[in-house]
């Protein structure tokens, strides 16, 4: 078991696809990951979360308060670290910010569900897993 004191970096799209259906493989995935590790946030991450689970798109899963719970837990969980790292390694770019958090925490492992990221699968240690390798290893 990992020690509480490890980071993990959790892609956008997991961690609104978690709050979204509360069986779904996502959600089982960031409890795992609450359970094994600290959620490693810097500013870049948290607005891009804020801003995209505001969407209308998700008015029906999240109800009046849901979005707000969901963003919560999440901090309850989450450090928030500075930006340092300089990556440029993705596709899209704006998917480095989050294999750059990896780097400015310490974090070994970032968990996301968008091919960008998952088809370079180790940078400078960093491993970008999918979800269901993640569940697979810490389950």
């Amino acid at each position: 078991m990992k020690s509480k004191s490890s980071y993990v970096v959790i892609d956008t799209n997991v961690l609104i696809s978690a709050g979204l259906l509360s069986s779904s493989k996502s959600a089982q995935v960031l409890a795992l990951a609450v359970e094994h590790f600290v959620i490693a946030q810097n500013d870049q991450t948290w607005q891009e979360l804020e801003t995209r689970i505001a969407r209308a798109k998700f008015d029906r899963y999240f109800g009046p308060m849901g979005r707000m719970r969901h963003l919560v837990q999440i901090a309850q969980s989450a450090e928030f670290f500075q930006v340092a790292a300089d990556v440029n390694v993705s596709r899209d770019k704006t998917d480095d910010k989050f294999i750059g958090l990896a780097l400015d925490s310490g974090a070994k492992i970032v968990i996301s569900g968008d091919p960008d990221l998952t088809e370079i699968s180790i940078y400078k240690n960093v491993e970008i897993l999918s979800p269901a390798q993640f569940f697979e290893r810490f389950n």
